[in-house]
């Protein structure tokens, strides 16, 4: 949430969205709308809608971005930006420059775009007229506090407590703690009497199984056989010989197969000639430790995915700068020339003709590959590939190299791609 101050119709315009703040120097109602629609969607979107008519007709405006890390701020012609990081304030104009000043605030507590020094009102988003607009951080981290709420804590449910009485006099008494009323147990009594069936529950048939009552007398037990030898007589039964035979077991008959789960028995397969003998098939023999060893580890090793490519560029006077970030390379670079290249590092390279330009070349890594654009410079850019003829770049186009790739920028100042590490 930013602060403004309240004004008529005049020349400056605040436009706020998506923690993002511009004061410029429009009053063409379709041009705001055009300049809050980029607002919306980020800091480079809102220079390329400013810049879209060209740099001459850009108006002097003040960019301030609080969404990401460290705070970005953009100044133009005659706006100004105050900032206030905890020690004496300072302020930030772009008097002297033809295009605007860009900058990181990592550790501003608030910036003032314009002059708001007197009362303001709160603004989420919008277009207001207003000459100033104020950014406080601490506001910012309440906004943020405040849009995630913290669930209703829900209180434990308990039981009614009854109140005990207890008898402090009383011998060997023990402490009563008062808590929900549980009820005791008792043991249930020996004989209880039947509860008496409600009469409106209806209990299916099937449920009711015979009883012999308690009262029946018991069923009289058969008469044993008298003792004698008349079992001896019997009817006679004929068998054949075969069931007299006696035969010893054979000891070489098969085990009976036992049933093991799947994943046992395909975990290893059984080596060929080794259930001879006494073997089941299920044991593990321990020439067979080796390959069950090897097995496993085929199955449980991971695949290793290939490390990433890094890059880096050798410079013709000796250093060498890692492209784990976009570099600007010329006699004095600005990022600011740059806005799409986020992040970007200045690379200061010179010669003694100074036919550098000030911000020469831009080398980017995209992917696995690296990315060379000429930056509108003076005398152009030249790249000679491994095993080819010098190629002269087009001015803002950006073009893909390899590695051993020569980027020559004239007067013998060189770029190597060359791998990192």
């Amino acid at each position: 949430m930013f602060e403004v101050q309240q004004a008529a119709a005049g020349e400056w315009a605040v436009v706020a969205g998506g923690a993002r703040a511009l004061l410029v120097a429009e009053s063409d109602p379709a041009r705001l709308r055009a300049l809050f629609e980029a607002v919306r969607a980020g800091f480079a979107e809102t220079l390329d809608a400013l810049v879209a008519g060209g740099l001459s007709r850009t108006p002097s405006f003040a960019l301030l971005d609080a969404s990401t890390g460290p705070v970005l701020l953009a100044v133009r012609g005659t706006a100004s930006a105050t900032i206030a990081d905890g020690g004496p304030e300072r302020t930030v104009r772009a008097s002297g420059v033809s295009s605007w000043v860009e900058t990181q605030l990592t550790d501003a507590t608030a910036v003032t775009l314009g002059a708001a020094s007197g009362e303001t009102l709160p603004l989420v988003e919008g277009v207001v007229r207003s000459g100033g607009v104020v950014w406080s951080a601490a506001e910012q981290a309440e906004d943020v506090g405040a849009t995630v709420a913290a669930p209703p804590r829900r209180e434990r449910e308990t039981g009614p407590v009854d109140a005990l009485a207890v008898d402090v006099g009383a011998a060997g008494s023990e402490p009563v703690i008062a808590g929900p009323a549980v009820e005791a147990f008792e043991p249930a009594p020996a004989e209880q009497a039947p509860a008496e069936p409600d009469p409106h529950t209806r209990v299916p048939e099937a449920t009711f199984a015979d009883v012999p009552s308690a009262d029946a007398a018991p069923a009289p037990a058969q008469p044993s056989e008298a003792p004698g030898y008349d079992h001896l007589f019997g009817a006679t039964m004929v068998r054949s010989v075969e069931d007299a035979a006696v035969r010893p077991e054979e000891e070489d008959a098969a085990p009976p197969k036992i049933d093991l789960p799947g994943f046992i028995t395909d975990s290893f397969p059984p080596a060929a000639g080794r259930l001879a003998g006494d073997h089941d098939g299920l044991t593990v023999m321990s020439g067979d430790l080796p390959q069950r060893a090897r097995l496993t580890e085929t199955e449980q090793e991971p695949a290793r995915e290939p490390a990433p490519q890094t890059f880096a560029v050798l410079l013709s006077d000796g250093r060498r700068e890692p492209l784990s970030a976009p570099v600007v390379v010329g006699r004095a670079p600005s990022v600011s020339a740059v806005p799409a290249l986020r992040g970007a590092r200045p690379v200061t390279l010179t010669t003694a003709e100074d036919d550098i330009s000030r911000s020469h070349v831009a080398v980017a890594v995209e992917g696995d590959s690296v990315v060379v654009t000429d930056l509108h410079s003076r005398n152009g850019t030249v790249i000679v590939l491994p095993g080819k003829t010098p190629q002269k770049l087009r001015s803002g186009e950006p073009t893909t190299v390899v590695l051993g790739t020569v980027i020559d920028l004239g007067s013998g100042a060189t770029l190597t791609v060359e791998a990192a590490g």
